[in-house]
């Protein structure tokens, strides 16, 4: 299952990089508070959240195949942990990105 999620990222991840949302939406892109200040923090959340799901798709595709031959019948429980653990981690990963290139008011640090 990790392995399968990790394809969906990279595929999603590659959908964001080729046909990134262009206007701020509550239907698709990266959507959070941080990301939705203004246009300018929303193009570089999209940017960056494609990014990030390529990388963790690989990872999770990584994981799965390690996994798999490490440990005969993996259960379900671990697997969706590791999903779980993985997606919050590049939701931490693409928030202090964009901490470090934005106000809290969604102006572009000097």
């Amino acid at each position: 299952m990790v392995g399968l999620v990790g394809i969906i990222c990279i595929v999603v991840g590659g959908i964001f990089k080729v046909l990134p949302p262009r206007k701020m939406n509550w239907i698709y892109g990266y959507r959070t508070t941080s990301s939705m200040k203004n246009q300018d923090t929303w193009d570089v959340a999209q940017k960056y959240s494609a990014n990030t799901f390529i990388i963790f798709g690989f990872i999770f595709v990584a994981l799965e195949f390690i996994l798999s031959h490490l440990i005969e019948n993996i259960s379900i429980g671990y697997e969706n942990a590791i999903v779980l653990i993985g997606s919050i981690i590049m939701i931490v990963v693409d928030e202090v990105h964009l901490r470090k290139v934005f106000n809290k008011d969604g102006s572009r640090k000097l």
